[in-house]
């Protein structure tokens, strides 16, 4: 997520991490949520934010974010290619720990 938030915000832009603990008992909207007890007992869970000032996510390729082998827009931003698995694994990981993760985006794409 941090080297994704990197690759596509430009020079002198900010990409911020945020990470906070939050009971079980909250219901919150949250970018990555993974329990922290991995049992039936769930005590809590991480919430993990990645906010960077790049060109966003267009609208029509949003449903595609976390597709496998899914790449967008190659241009200046983006220093080099990749796979276009990052995302897509990183999905896989967080839900194999009975975690989500999602994203909101501005819908400018690049």
């Amino acid at each position: 997520l941090v080297t994704n938030a990197m690759k596509f915000t430009p020079t002198g832009g900010t990409v911020d991490v945020r990470i906070s603990c939050k009971s079980a008992r909250h219901d919150d909207d949250i970018q990555v949520i993974m329990p922290l007890v991995p049992s039936n007992d769930v005590i809590g869970f991480l919430r993990v934010e990645v906010i960077d000032s790049g060109a966003g996510i267009a609208l029509e390729d949003q449903p595609r974010v976390f597709g496998q082998f899914t790449q967008f827009s190659r241009n200046e931003l983006q220093g080099g290619g990749g796979s276009g698995l990052g995302l897509w694994i990183s999905r896989r990981i967080i839900t194999s720990h009975q975690g989500t993760m999602g994203f909101t985006s501005n819908g400018k794409g690049c």
